[in-house]
């Protein structure tokens, strides 16, 4: 499916509408049944090491300073050098005519992590390892719309926004008619954003579907920026030829 969005063209549109609109309504419903089958609860609970009231992977260790610390800054300063390559544009041979493109991706991969962060702080949505099933000393919550101080501030997952965020790079693979920098894109950001939420789930961090919501909303977030140049009837014809032409020479 993804393959031949991919290098298939026109009409890019296509691209949007399966990976931008309809995967991720894929993601939202594994997201519900994995909070409503149980799936969740068993997944953390594989993880849990009951006999010592703890989680298999720790918040200390190489693997938390990998997968966590350094993965997350890795990926901010990519994002920090987009930001940098966005501002220099007018000033980069090859860069100028991609100015509106650039700037298309920073704010893709941006909008999803800061929607994300904004809807933890209004949810009673706590982590595995703050629930008593779980050594910890929380009651199961799950309202909405809750003061900051009753906030869980686990849901959905950040970590994992982060990393799914990549895909943005996709998107704009797509509008640039690049079938492999959209492959790559697509891939690495759904490798690296699920690599995160395993990791997190490990740690009692997150829940599965905490995981699945981000990926989630960082895909409706990536459809929604990059909409005025790939939506069906809303792509723009003159970028398109131009960025067609440039590849031609």
């Amino acid at each position: 499916m993804f393959r031949s969005d991919c290098g298939t063209w026109p009409p890019h549109s296509h691209f949007w509408l399966r990976v931008g609109v309809l995967l991720p309504v894929g993601l939202a419903a594994c997201a519900l049944l994995f909070r409503y089958s149980g799936l969740d609860a068993a997944l953390s609970s594989y993880f849990y090491d009951a006999a010592q009231h703890r989680f298999l992977v720790g918040t200390n260790g190489w693997i938390e300073l990998l997968g966590h610390r350094v993965g997350k800054s890795v990926v901010l300063v990519c994002w920090m050098l987009l930001l940098a390559v966005a501002i220099a544009a007018p000033r980069i041979p090859g860069f100028a005519r991609h100015r509106r493109l650039v700037w298309t991706l920073v704010l893709a991969m941006a909008l999803g992590p800061v929607v994300v962060t904004l809807l933890k702080n209004i949810n009673s949505h706590a982590c595995p390892w703050s629930l008593k099933a779980y050594g910890g000393a929380a009651e199961y919550s799950a309202t909405w719309f809750v003061s900051r101080v009753e906030a869980g501030r686990c849901f959905p997952g950040g970590h994992a926004a982060g990393g799914f965020s990549i895909v943005a790079v996709a998107f704009a693979g797509a509008v640039l008619r690049r079938p492999r920098l959209c492959r790559a894109g697509l891939w690495l950001g759904l490798g690296v954003g699920a690599s995160f939420s395993i990791l997190q789930v490990a740690k009692g961090a997150h829940f599965m579907s905490h995981n699945l919501w981000a990926a989630a909303i960082d895909l409706w977030m990536a459809a929604l920026v990059f909409s005025p140049l790939m939506a069906p009837g809303r792509a723009s014809p003159s970028y398109t030829n131009s960025v067609s032409a440039e590849g031609q020479q």
